[in-house]
């Protein structure tokens, strides 16, 4: 009880600053959404554990709730939380008590606040995107959780990276050196040595989702290093990787988003990206959604999205065309099908040892 008090009395206090709803963003949100729209309207708020502007994760997630609100007739808003996970419980004591009939959240900050919300508030609904929970025992029984294969879409960018690559040398920047992020860049050295075993993969981590300026500054590094290719894994800190393309006259293949359509405006920093590795959290989000419509979400469950339900995907768009040889082009194709025929299976950091993982990363360091 002294629990929730002291939560509560947080949340009247954060209210104001933080519930901050993106008006206009698309049908179903803004002001009428904010006041709880029509009451026959599914309610449907989605917390975002950052800002959006990312141009990758979050702002994908934004999309989603577009979907939702454009074919389902939804009532959507959307909350920027901001980067200070200690106001993340009282933000979520406030909306729980809203009278959302869901709330979308997603990524490894907000997992144990929204855990513990479920706890508080067993009546209420959540879809987690991009991380799973511990459903041991009936545990987490109102949460629903969708993970990506970050191996397959890695596997993908590996195959490119090392195809285009002119000086054997390419690189991997993560966020953090954590599983969800590990999974990428196995899936991304497996696919380079798919390619050629002699070409060696430089790696480093921003230990941020956020900051641009550390993301570019790792980015410098591994370019000066000799890599003439970067995949990045890192939300928003990867844009810094971008950046550093840019500046040092290289290549980089994006996530998450579309970056070289986000970036058309800038021709230069377009064509640094050969490509972008999807994780469609717009598409899975609209997918729960009209199937808990249908009355068949499992709630106390998680499942797996990959190449094969068109929730990881390779950007086919105009720079990719013009920029990638189409004999590469070709390989990547023919990979992906075989990876969704089930004839490759790119090895995954969830099914290795710490000590594999490390022996991994060892074995293609230059």
């Amino acid at each position: 009880m002294l629990k929730k008090m002291v939560k509560a009395c947080l949340a009247i206090t954060l209210s104001m600053g933080l519930l901050v709803g993106c008006a206009g963003d698309g049908p179903g949100t803004g002001d009428g959404a904010e006041e709880g729209g029509d009451d026959s309207n599914l309610r449907i708020l989605l917390l975002v554990p950052g800002t959006l502007g990312d141009k990758s994760f979050f702002d994908s997630a934004n999309e989603g709730m577009k979907l939702a609100a454009e074919n389902y007739d939804a009532d959507t808003k959307v909350v920027e939380m901001g980067t200070d996970t200690t106001k993340y419980s009282a933000t979520l004591d406030d909306v729980c008590n809203e009278g959302w009939d869901i709330i979308v959240t997603g990524g490894s900050n907000i997992s144990q606040p929204l855990q513990e919300a479920a706890l508080d508030y067993p009546e209420q609904q959540f879809i987690l995107y991009d991380e799973a929970v511990d459903f041991t025992d009936g545990a987490n029984s109102n949460i629903y959780c969708m993970t990506y294969k970050c191996n397959e879409g890695g596997y993908l960018a590996g195959v490119l990276a090392a195809s285009m690559s002119e000086t054997g040398k390419v690189g991997f920047a993560g966020g953090y050196d954590i599983p969800l992020i590990n999974d990428w860049l196995v899936g991304y050295i497996e696919g380079v040595q798919s390619v050629n075993p002699e070409v060696k993969v430089s790696i480093g981590y921003m230990n941020s989702f956020t900051d641009a300026a550390k993301g570019k500054e790792v980015g410098l590094a591994l370019y000066n290093g000799g890599t003439d290719i970067i995949f990045q894994a890192a939300g928003g800190a990867g844009l810094g990787i971008i950046d550093a393309a840019k500046e040092a006259g290289k290549y980089a293949i994006g996530t998450d988003s579309d970056q070289s359509e986000m970036f058309a405006s800038d021709a230069e920093k377009a064509n640094a990206i050969y490509a972008s590795i999807l994780k469609r959290v717009d598409l899975s989000i609209e997918k729960a959604i009209g199937t808990y419509i249908d009355g068949g979400l499992s709630f106390g469950s998680v499942d797996v999205y990959g190449l094969a339900e068109g929730c990881v995907e390779i950007t086919d768009n105009s720079w990719y065309q013009e920029n990638v040889p189409q004999e590469v082009k070709d390989a990547v194709e023919s990979v992906k099908q075989e990876i969704i025929n089930g004839d490759v299976t790119p090895v995954s950091v969830y099914d290795m040892t710490d000590d594999e993982i490390l022996a991994m990363k060892a074995e293609v360091q230059p």
